[in-house]
């Protein structure tokens, strides 16, 4: 028995090495071709960023300011049909322009073709066609569309769609809760739905019960993310607002003085003037009138490079006579957005509200009635703003690259 044992068992050892080397054979050459396949990667990125597609013709579209058929018009619109993205932005956002020659037909038709490079694009392409299709199943077609970006976690088509569901908008069955939609899009990206504008929707009980601790809340942790805009927009919200759910004056100045107290901030003219409305609203009138005075002469300086600034100079000295006459600034808007200076801008005649509010019996069904008619600026508001902020997307601002192709 031990003879066979001992004449048996060479052959099995042999078996195995030869199994064990040829496993690490195997592995050394997935290795060897993962690294060549790895390099040929790298070497295909870099000739990729030098090599840059560039065609000087594309200037021309940074010339045109609607779709008159200029020269410059004619040569963006050759590159659009010659398959050059970023012309193709350019002639959708011509295309949208107000005056005669706008067409919206022709914006759709190039919103359709950009919509597979461009999600922003495409969502506006099922807006426009919501909006100004000229059938039934256009319009349900675009509805669709939109209803399909907002299932997939598009944050614009979420906060879109929760507006035509407030404004009863919708041809669809509705399958989607309002509030989940506009928290979703804010959690999703801030751009769309702003702090302050989800903090009016919880502040005023537009889509539940009025919760002000939630909307101060979600307005103090917002405050702490993107310095120092959010902060600042927060401190103007707490400072000027109407709504007595949305003030907090002491917070307003704690962030306003947080702000301001970076030197890197010290001289904005905007931040300044928040300041002095946070001084205002505590009552601390002579502080107010001296960093108003700063922050106009900030203004009136910058305005001498940029006519766009000369109205709200305007603004900024109507402001400092309230603070001279120990009265507060209060920004009546219905959205109550703070003061973002960006395109999204409030555009409701808060004339009608007003009226309305004082003509209204004190009874819960004209509560009600207010409550509903403020919740329907609001989301019409927010659905222009999306609109604009869509077609804003589509300007592109055209340079050449800083490596010149080969």
């Amino acid at each position: 028995m031990n003879d066979d044992y001992w004449a048996v068992r060479p052959q099995r050892n042999w078996l195995k090495t030869f199994l064990i080397g040829g496993f690490w054979l195997v592995l050394l050459g997935a290795l060897v071709f993962a690294f060549v396949r790895s390099k040929q990667a790298s070497d295909l990125r870099e000739q990729g960023q030098t090599e840059i597609a560039w065609d000087t013709q594309l200037l021309a579209c940074n010339e045109i300011v609607d779709a008159e058929p200029t020269d410059q018009f004619n040569r963006c619109l050759e590159m659009a049909e010659d398959g050059w993205i970023d012309a193709a932005s350019r002639i959708a956002w011509a295309y949208s322009r107000d005056g005669e020659y706008q067409s919206w037909q022709s914006a759709y038709e190039w919103l359709a073709w950009l919509k597979d490079h461009d999600r922003y694009a495409e969502l506006l392409s099922y807006i426009v066609l919501f909006e100004i299709g000229d059938s039934k199943e256009s319009k349900l077609k675009g509805e669709r569309g939109i209803r399909a970006l907002a299932m997939k976690n598009e944050a614009a088509a979420s906060a879109y769609l929760a507006s035509l569901y407030y404004l009863e908008l919708n041809a669809l069955e509705r399958r989607s809760n309002m509030a989940w939609l506009l928290e979703r899009a804010y959690n999703g990206s801030n751009y769309w739905v702003m702090p302050d504008a989800m903090a009016t929707v919880y502040a005023n009980g537009y889509l539940s019960k009025a919760d002000p601790d939630k909307a101060q809340a979600l307005l103090i942790e917002a405050s702490e993310r993107d310095f120092p805009f959010n902060a600042n927009n927060v401190a103007w919200q707490f400072a000027t607002t109407t709504n007595p759910a949305l003030a907090n004056y002491p917070k307003a100045l704690e962030l306003a003085q947080k702000v301001t107290s970076n030197p890197e901030h010290a001289n904005n003219f905007v931040y300044v003037d928040t300041l002095a409305a946070a001084y205002a609203a505590n009552n601390m009138f002579e502080d107010a009138v001296r960093a108003q005075k700063e922050a106009l002469e900030l203004i009136t300086l910058a305005s001498e490079n940029d006519d766009s600034l000369k109205p709200e100079v305007e603004n900024f000295k109507k402001r400092l006579a309230l603070f001279e006459s120990q009265q507060r600034y209060e920004e009546v808007i219905p959205l109550e957005i703070a003061k973002a200076k960006s395109s999204a801008s409030a555009t409701a005649d808060t004339a009608e509200i007003a009226a309305s509010a004082e003509s209204a019996e004190t009874t819960a069904s004209t509560q009600l009635t207010a409550l509903d008619a403020k919740g329907r600026v609001f989301f019409e508001n927010l659905k222009k703003q999306i609109e604009q902020a869509l077609i804003a997307n589509l300007y592109v601002e055209l340079q050449a690259p800083e490596i010149a192709p080969q």
